[in-house]
This record gives structure tokens, sequence and C-alpha cells, in this order.
């Protein structure tokens, strides 16, 4: 198992290694030891996109970060990541995108469609797929959080709203306008039932007190809950929402606990090996 991780990892910092270059998949199979007919398979079944496809993510999320980062024109960007013509680079953009290169520019928001894998993130998932996820089950203290709250339909185009509204928060640096936080880089999401159509989703920081609260933000407060806590890492878009699907797909429906409180958190940190988050739901055993 190490050694198919290994080689997974290999072929993947090959790719980045030639983003900007023609990419001859029977290259990127041989890099990891493998037939290219075995390891369109492999590769597929283990990170989720074909080898084409990861490959135009990896370069449209580039290409994004060249856009708001840099002074290059949209045919320089395009031609950098393969693309012959704007027409081209746009179309394609937009198609993986959801937005055209001109506004991204314009509106200089950043999210990650796909970040690189490393070797500990597909382990991590190899373990989730395998095993499962495994939560602490603990109580938790109350906190109190400063923030701002964005109301979102129950539908699939939550899953890129919020993405957009991460990266806003940090084009805005609206943490800094928040005093008392506890840590600096300790960041909450959560979401917060409202209605069958609708649910809020909060983005704060805990604080110490709330006497300065922005007035275009609010403050709320977490009560003390006993929760199930799971941990994952890895690119943070993508392995939060494998996450919550396992949670209500697979791990609450056989469990002998039940929800028992109308939100869920998210709650981001950093370590060595890059972002973590923490997944917690407030659970109660089933009668």
């Amino acid at each position: 198992m190490v050694s198919y991780l290994k080689s997974l990892a290999i072929s993947i910092n090959y790719i980045e290694e030639h983003l900007g270059d023609e990419i001859d998949l029977g290259q990127v199979a041989k890099e990891a030891g493998y037939s290219l007919y075995h390891f369109q398979r492999i590769f597929q079944g283990a990170i989720g996109d074909s080898i084409k496809d990861y490959i135009r993510k990896r370069r449209i999320t580039e290409a994004a970060k060249d856009l708001i980062n840099t002074n290059r024109t949209i045919i320089e960007i395009g031609v950098k990541y393969g693309y012959q013509t704007r027409e081209s680079f746009s179309r394609a953009f937009t198609q993986v995108y959801g937005r055209n290169p001109s506004q991204v520019r314009k509106e200089r928001i950043l999210y990650s469609i796909r970040q690189p894998m490393t070797y500990e993130y597909l382990l991590h998932e190899y373990n989730r797929r395998t095993q499962g996820m495994i939560p602490v089950l603990k109580e938790r203290p109350a906190v109190t959080i400063v923030g701002k709250k964005f109301l979102l339909q129950n539908d699939n185009t939550s899953w890129q709203e919020i993405p957009l509204l991460w990266s806003q928060w940090h084009a805005d640096k609206e943490c800094q306008r928040i005093a008392n936080r506890r840590y600096n880089n300790r960041i909450y999401g959560l979401c917060l039932s409202v209605d069958n159509n609708s649910f809020a989703y909060f983005i704060g920081h805990e604080v110490t007190g709330t006497a300065e609260c922005p007035s275009d933000m609010v403050s709320l407060t977490i009560p003390k809950a006993f929760c199930a806590v799971f941990f994952t890492l890895g690119p943070v878009t993508e392995s939060v929402q494998k996450a919550w699907k396992y949670i209500y797909t697979v791990w609450l429906p056989n469990s002998e606990y039940r929800r028992d409180g109308d939100y869920d958190i998210e709650y981001y940190y950093r370590k060595k090996s890059g972002i973590v988050t923490d997944l917690i739901i407030p659970v109660a055993k089933k009668h």
C-alpha cells in the first residue's frame, strides 16, 4: 500500500514540475512504474479525476492565481498553461472555474479547484476509504465567535459558493477587523439551519469579548455540547467536502449516535503539514 501511494505521489510531483509543458500521459505512468492502461485506473480510483482532468484542473487553479497575483495578460497566462488562443483558454477556464478569466481578474476572488496532492493526504484518504473516519467523542466548552453570516440555498451551488466566501473573507482581510481574537490563526466556519430551503454559513474568530464587534458583523455563542470531532487534512475544499459526505452518508447512519443540534462546525488551523480541519457535530446516543 505504501509503495502504491508513493508511486502516485511521484507521478503528481512529475505533473507539478511540468504544468507548463506538454505532458505525455505515458511518461506520467512510467514515472510511477506502471503501464498507462493500469495507471489510468489506479489514478482515477485514488484521486477522483482522470489524469487529464487532474492536469487541467491544476493548470486552471494556477492560472487563476496568476490572474490575481501577476500583471501578465490573459493570453500570456493561457499560453503558459498550454492554450494557444485567448478564446480556447477562456472557454476551458470558464468550464472548470465557473467564471471567465476577466471576471476573476476584476473580482480578485480565488479558490482552488485542485491543489496538488501530497503523500500525507493520499495516505489520509486511503485510510478514510478503507477504515473509515473514526471521530473523537468529547464535550466541547461553549465558545463565542464574531464574524459574518451569509444566507445560502440548500442546493448544489453551496459547494461552490462557500469557497468563494472564504476567498472574499481573506481578500478583504476581515480577520484583522475583529478585536479580542483568542487565536490569530484559528478560524471557524459554521453551517446553521434556517429552513428547508436555506441555511446560514458563518465565518468568524473565537473572541474573549464582544464589546468591539464591528457594525457589519455579528456575534454568536456555540453552546457547550457533546460532539463527534473528525480530523481531515490536505486540499481544503476537496477534503472537507468529502469528509462531510462520509460523515452524513456513512458514519452517522451506522453509528450509535444521532445529530443533536442545529449546526455543524468547521474549525481550521495550521500545522507543519499544512491546513488542518476539525469537522464537528453535536451528537447524542440514539434511544
